[in-house]
Parts: C-alpha cells; structure tokens; sequence
C-alpha cells in the first residue's frame, strides 16, 4: 500500500478522534507483534476504538483507501489473520475496555459479551457476579478472545454436553463493510447470522454477543490416565484407539456428560477429561468399559472439584485473568483433520501409527497431537446439521490437532513443517472424506483448498454468494477469507 494512503487515512483517523497506533508510537510492537512468531505480519495500522462509532468509521476509512480490514479479539489467530495476514492491512483492535463488557438482559440466561472479551474473563465473571452462576463451553486457554473463538466454532470439554460455543449465540451486533451497525439473529439479518457464525472474519466485526447460557455445574470430575504400552507397537496403539473408539459409541455407558481428549506423541499415549455425573458411574460403570482392552492396567487419576477449579485446571492450572500487558507469543505450525462418523478404520489406523512411531521418534521439532471427540453418543454438537450455521463438521467423530513448536528465540525448521505435514497426510490418506477446523488455521493451505477443509463445498458456496452481497468490495479479507 502506497505511504500517500497511509498518510491520509492516518490523516482521516486523526481528524475524527480515533485512537490508533502506527510504527511511529513507542509502544508500536506491543500493538503489532502477531501471537505466533513463525508468521509475523506487520499491519498499517492498528486502530484501538473506544466506541462502536469509532470501528464504523474506521471501517470506511481503511475501505475508502483501499484496505484490507481485520478485527482482533484475544489475537491468539494460529496464521496471524488478527494482524490482517498479510503486511499492510487495517486491524481493528478489540482491547478496550468497552468492548470487554458483560451484561444482563430480561431474559435470566441469556447475557451481552462484548468482542474483546477473553475466554477466561468470561468463564470467571457469568460464574461469580452475584445470583448468576452460569456457565458456557468454550475452549480452555483463558487468554483467547471469544471474538474469533465463538464465531468459527469454539470447542471445548462441555462442548458435547452444551453444543460448541458457537451454539450459544442468540444475536451478534456487527459493524459491516459499509460501516453499518446491524442486529444479526434468526429473524433479522438471517444470511448475516449464518455467516458470522463460522465465517467472521470474511464478512463482519463482531462487536458484541448475545450468549444463552446455562446453570454452573455444582461439580465436575476430571480424569486423566496414562497408556504408556500402547506405543510399544503399532499393533498395540491400533488397537487400544480401536478399542476407545468403539467405546464413545456405547449408548448405553457414554452420554453427553462425557468428555474426552486423546493425546499422543511417538512414545506417549494418554487419555482424558471431564465427567459432569456421579463419580461412582464414572468409576463403577464407566472407566472399567473404557478400559477393556487396554494394555496394562493405567494408573488413573480422578478429581472431583467445583467450577472455578475446573476452568484452572483446564487452563493448564494457570489463573483464569489476562493481565493487561499481556504478549506470550509462541512459534509453531499446526494442522488440523476433522475425522467424520464412524471414524477410523484399521488400516488408516495402521497407516497413522506407522508413521508416528517411526517419524516422531526422531522428530526435528518438539510436538503434540491432541484428539478431542466431538461426536459419539449422545453429542449436542452433533444434533444439529450444516443448514444452522457455516460450520460444516457435524458428523465429525473426531478433531486433531497436529502442533509442532521450538523455542521462540529458534528458526522453525523446514523439517518441521515437513513433519507436520507427514502426520497430516498418515492420518488422512486413506479417509474417504475429511476436513479442517478453522480456529486451527493452517497458514500454508491454498485459499480454494483451506475453505474446502473449512467449510465443504456446499457451506463454501453459499458463503461465495453471501460474500457478494455483503462485501461485494472485499473490505474483509485475509489469505484464506471467502471471495465472492
């Protein structure tokens, strides 16, 4: 972008009163650095508005010049899509106070989110503040914004009890990209609602959120064991995934109240989660089927606790708060497959396994692979289909996360990516049909292949022609946003 366009839309920003930063402030980095260091993205500019006006008319300004525009939330984006994902773009910064607000409506489980409002600052505030005591699902890194989180999908433990965070939306407040402020729900705005709820970034900023909520648990049990023999063999973790994989389809033992996370790595194999019944069914009845067929009787943890005790834990045992001056970073590459109903077969098993064992042992970055289960009996996220909102993984049984990282101050090496992208390709070579999770963007996917993933193709279109109306201009835009 030519510095005569960055000079006069600082020129029109500074004119109307709205605050920004732009290379030239002291405190430029703080404002401009990107969550992942391997994809650093610097933006023209960072507007911080203080009003719903502010971001209006910023909107029109950055359109007018010739913009690109994107909005940050928690700016934790795993491709820097918060810093525009490319050099030169507008970001909206959601970090004041303003937009970091909690309200109560007439209706007693319903509340106002404001858009900068972070994961952990959410759980801990509907929790606390007098005679609410409610509750969402959501992710577990405290230090995430809802607005990214909640509008591509937003996953977390409870999800299959409550839905995603997604589901929870009863209206967005969105500033468009003509600069206008709209009410988006079932009934108004409906293409807008559907949109916003799986594809932000292409069409809106998310400047506030109507959540229904629901009561906070009196207590939830965590549990977690290790199946360290599982990766003495393929044979062995093939059959011990199997055998969980059929277990979260038993009806008769497994419901909503379960959730369940598997982690691996070439030499580690562990499950865990969270139970929202009785601890004397989850150790009577459900941990003994969970473990027939296990190698090796695993030492098991089980802990029953109060909420705000779960939301630590959860968040890795850290406190639930953000501070103000807030800037962890990491430097990673990750990739995600969404592995639909029934799940793996044996030999796609085998074929994953295989390289595992063999490739991760001697792996060129550290990394680690988590499988949350998003379906199996009983799941509230899978209850409702793909006309609800755009987000296509309804059926899915399974999400991983593929995730490799080195220290911060390191290069990220080719090999890395290579490896990553090895993992991707044993798990996905022999699937019929899969996808990828948005909020775990993989950067170096071709826009056409990543809102395929994303999306499917049926979602992918019908965002293509909303996109035409909507933001004919493209005003929000990153490297993989939807084009019209």
């Amino acid at each position: 972008m030519a510095s005569s366009s960055v000079a006069s839309l600082v020129r029109e920003l500074t004119d109307t009163g709205i605050p920004f930063k732009t290379p030239v402030d002291p405190d430029w980095a703080t404002y401009s650095s990107t969550y992942n260091l391997r994809l650093p993205v610097t933006p023209a500019a960072v507007v911080v508005p203080s009003t719903v006006e502010h971001i209006s008319n910023a909107v029109n300004f950055a359109a007018r010049h010739g913009f690109k525009v994107q909005a940050r939330s928690g700016g934790h984006s795993y491709a820097s899509y918060s810093n525009g994902g490319v050099d030169g773009a507008i970001v909206i910064d959601l970090r004041g106070i303003q937009f970091r607000t909690i309200s109560a409506t007439e209706d007693p489980n319903c509340i106002i989110v404001g858009g900068g409002m972070r994961l952990g600052q959410l759980a801990q505030s509907i929790n606390q503040r007098t005679g609410w005591r409610r509750a969402l699902p959501h992710g577990t890194c405290a230090s995430v914004g809802v607005g990214g989180h909640f509008t591509h999908g937003g996953y977390g433990f409870f999800s299959r009890a409550w839905g995603l965070a997604m589901d929870r939306i009863a209206k967005i407040l969105v500033v468009l990209a003509n600069g206008e402020l709209v009410l988006a729900d079932e009934n108004q705005n409906p293409d807008l609602f559907y949109a916003m709820r799986g594809a932000a970034d292409s069409f809106g900023i998310a400047v506030a959120f109507y959540l229904n909520t629901v009561p906070t648990p009196e207590s939830v049990i965590h549990w977690d064991f290790k199946v360290s023999d599982a990766t003495h063999s393929v044979a062995s973790a093939v059959r011990a995934f199997q055998h969980i994989q059929t277990f979260v389809h038993n009806n008769s033992i497994v419901d909503r109240k379960l959730g369940i996370n598997v982690s691996l790595t070439s030499n580690h194999f562990a499950l865990g989660g969270t139970y929202l019944g009785s601890r004397d069914n989850l150790i009577q009845r459900i941990i003994p089927a969970l473990l027939e067929g296990i190698p090796e009787f695993p030492t098991i943890e089980v802990k029953q606790v109060d909420w705000p005790t779960s939301l630590k834990l959860l968040n890795e045992g850290r406190d639930l708060d953000t501070p103000e001056d807030y800037s962890d970073h990491s430097n990673f590459f990750a990739k995600s497959v969404t592995i639909p109903e029934p799940g793996f077969t044996t030999e796609q098993l085998t074929d994953f396994f295989t390289y595992l064992l063999d490739q991760g042992s001697r792996a060129p970055v550290s990394y680690f692979i988590l499988v949350d289960l998003y379906g199996g009996a009983d799941s509230q996220i899978n209850v409702k289909d793909q006309s609800v909102s755009a987000f296509a993984h309804r059926d899915a049984l399974w999400v991983a996360q593929l995730y490799g990282y080195v220290d911060n101050d390191q290069v990220f090496p080719p090999e890395g990516l290579d490896f990553i992208n090895g993992l991707a390709n044993a798990m996905t070579a022999r699937l019929l049909r899969h996808g990828a999770y948005s909020n775990y963007t993989d950067a170096s996917l071709p826009r056409e292949e990543a809102n395929n993933l994303y999306y499917g193709e049926k979602i992918h279109e019908r965002l293509k022609e909303l996109k035409r109306v909507l933001d004919p201009k493209n005003v929000f835009a990153n490297p993989q946003s939807i084009e019209g």
